[in-house]
């Protein structure tokens, strides 16, 4: 039997569980074996991730760099 592996959010820098705590399961299509469970994000998490995005993009290095530099 495979170890279950855990995958979390990647919000603001971190690996953080999702604000509901839901998982999905994912699964090996050959044996039907649960391989991982992944963080289900939801409304909460987008609007966590999407603030977190706004400040690091007001407050970070991104305005003022160069299209071929963020690329």
């Amino acid at each position: 039997m495979p170890t279950i592996k855990f995958t979390k959010l990647f919000i603001n820098g971190e690996f953080v569980d999702s604000v509901s705590g839901k998982t999905i399961e994912t699964t090996d299509p050959r044996n039907g074996e649960v391989i991982a469970k992944v963080a289900e994000g939801g409304k909460e998490d987008v609007d966590l991730a999407v603030k977190a995005a706004r400040a690091a993009f007001d407050h970070g290095p991104w305005p003022r760099m160069s299209g071929f530099v963020c690329a």
